[in-house]
């Protein structure tokens, strides 16, 4: 993290939490945020999908595509989700 840098704590799949000591990260200036930190309004929520929709429409947002499989390996697909191996969407082709 660097210092002045943002800290967003929403656990982990393993169900624990990054230690933080938060009388250092406010002496290297980071802002530290959890979960009720990041809600949006009803407002703020449609501005952002505007946003996204355009940048998508403009061909300048695009998924990251972990893996691509088979329908005959969903079960593999699945379990590529669960243990988190892939970074990025996971795409069942049919």
């Amino acid at each position: 993290m660097a210092d002045g840098g943002r800290f967003s704590a929403h656990g982990a799949p393993t169900g624990g939490f990054a230690p933080v000591d938060p009388a250092a990260a406010r002496r290297r200036g980071v802002r530290l945020l959890g979960i009720g930190d990041v809600r949006l309004s009803v407002r703020e929520h449609v501005a952002l999908l505007e946003r996204v929709l355009a940048e998508a429409a403009g061909g300048r947002l695009r998924p990251v595509i972990g893996g691509l499989f088979p329908l005959e390996r969903a079960a593999g697909a699945h379990t590529a989700i669960e243990d988190r191996s892939l970074l990025g969407k996971v795409v069942i082709r049919v």
